[in-house]
This record gives C-alpha cells, structure tokens and sequence, in this order.
C-alpha cells in the first residue's frame, strides 16, 4: 500500500508543476492576458516579468514543498509556511498585475 505522505506529495508536485507552467507562459511567451487581476491600461511586458516571476516563485516553492513531503512526510510547519508565502505572493502578484511600480 502506498504512504498517504506519498501520494500527498504527488498531488502537491503536481499542482507545482500547473503552477510554473502558468507562470511560463506569463513570463516568457508574454501572455500577461492570462492573469486574472490584469489591467489592460498596464504594459504587458512589465506584467509578464514581475506577476509571471512570481508565478514562477510560487510554483518553485509547491514544488519543493511536494518534493519534501515525498520524502519527509507531513510537516506542519512547512505547511504553514507554504500557505503563507503563497497568500504573500498571490497579494504581490495581484499588485504587479494592476499596475503597482509601473511608471510611463
């Protein structure tokens, strides 16, 4: 039978890697469109760099998270951390798809 702390962090891995491909498109194939908070009156180019690099962060971050949990088991810690950090990024996320540093 496979551990549940196996499977778990499969699923995390998993969703790390829709992230960093998201955030892929964003940053590098210049879909800014693709955000959901993305303000038109924005340059793409500046979206794609700071929301996409972000995208690409958070994804890092639920991949390794899944990769420690394959290998470690549940921490709750790491889970908390986890959540905080994205709640942080998905915020300055939103913030760099409306525009916040952009100057004309």
């Amino acid at each position: 039978m496979v551990d549940f702390n196996v499977v778990s962090g499969l699923v995390w891995f998993g969703c790390g890697l829709l992230i960093l491909y998201l955030g892929y498109l964003i940053a590098f194939r210049g879909r800014a469109d693709l955000h959901a908070n993305y303000d038109e009156s924005v340059d793409p180019a500046y979206v794609s760099r700071w929301a996409g690099g972000t995208a690409l962060l958070m994804g890092a971050l639920v991949v390794l998270y899944g990769i420690q949990e394959i290998y470690y088991g549940f921490r709750p810690y790491a889970l908390g951390g986890l959540v905080v950090s994205l709640l942080v990024l998905s915020y300055v996320s939103k913030l760099f798809a409306g525009g916040f540093g952009y100057q004309e």
